[in-house]
């Protein structure tokens, strides 16, 4: 993979995401990082400067992913900006995934890589990002966007995040666990893909309140929920709740909890030896024939099928 090294880089932009690939080479897999720029060096940190940064290529090798951190508005340097655009029209269709942090988004409006997509940014570079795109989808209120290959966060500690997705689709849910864990971190951001888990799903939003309460029905999906006791968590009205929980996660709250149900019970299909019966208490669906049901409508194998699929 690839890193874009340009003049003004904002620190964190750069180590919240490379240090995700750090742990990750540590615990399983072999990463092969390769900086590139416009300048064999960059100021990076008060006196500190970054050297040793290779030569934009004239033609980019494959790559897994190429990452392109944010910069301070105030410390572009116009003649870099527009070499890594005129590389980036010509180079980025060489990478698998593109992901930015930050401002890194406008560097790819700018290269002209945004139209019709849906994107994100810094929400203090939103209008900016706008007037750069304007046939792109901009997303105002969600931490990051995913579009095909493309991956755009809002900045800062979100790079963490969206490098933690990348990480998921890229390497397996188990790893993405395991190097939050080895950070210290909440895993709790949102993907697209079934097999990330219920858990990650519905999350990409910005809401303290439903954060909150998506983290009290986490902590004990088979508990009862009656809206009123979430609403109330939410210091929010019952009907102004269930609008914004629907809004922002994209499906209802007795969605939500459903989903959550159901992922309890194959983990403890795949850990345990007991019953449906008692698996579906237990994930608080009440009975086998509830489970069941709501089995039927996302999986096409029957239960014990799958359950045989999981443990052989």
């Amino acid at each position: 993979m690839a890193i874009l090294m340009m003049p003004g880089q904002v620190p964190l932009d750069l180590i919240g995401p490379l240090q995700v690939l750090q742990c990750a080479d540590r615990l399983s897999i072999d990463v092969q990082v390769h900086y590139i720029g416009p300048t064999a060096a960059i100021q990076w940190l008060g006196p500190l400067t970054l050297s040793g940064i290779d030569p934009l290529p004239e033609q980019l090798s494959p790559q897994d992913l190429l990452l392109i951190p944010g910069q301070y508005r105030n410390s572009l340097e116009p003649l870099a900006q527009q070499e890594c655009v005129t590389w980036l029209k010509a180079n980025a269709h060489h990478a698998d995934t593109l992901m930015t942090v930050c401002s890194g988004t406008l560097l790819l409006a700018d290269a002209g890589l945004l139209e019709g997509r849906r994107c994100t940014t810094h929400h203090t570079l939103i209008e900016q990002l706008q007037a750069k795109a304007p046939q792109a989808e901009v997303q105002r209120d969600c931490i990051f966007t995913e579009d095909g290959r493309y991956l755009t966060s809002a900045g800062i500690s979100t790079g963490i995040d969206t490098m933690l997705y990348w990480l998921t689709r890229a390497c397996g849910h188990s790893l993405a666990l395991a190097v939050a864990r080895e950070m210290v971190l909440y895993l709790r951001r949102s993907g697209q893909e079934p097999q990330l888990g219920a858990w990650l799903e519905g999350r990409n939003h910005v809401d303290e309140r439903l954060h909150r309460v998506q983290d009290a029905i986490c902590a004990a999906p088979s508990q009862r929920w009656p809206i009123e006791t979430l609403a109330a968590k939410a210091a929010m009205s019952e009907r102004h709740f269930r609008r914004q929980f629907k809004r922002l996660t994209g499906m209802p709250v007795g969605d939500y909890i459903t989903g959550l149900r159901l992922q309890r019970a194959k983990a403890l299909m795949t850990e345990t030896t007991w019953t449906l019966a008692r698996i579906a208490e237990a994930s608080g669906f009440g009975d086998e024939r509830q489970l069941r049901r709501i089995w039927a409508r996302q999986e096409k194998a029957p239960p014990s099928v799958w359950r045989r699929s999981q443990i052989s």
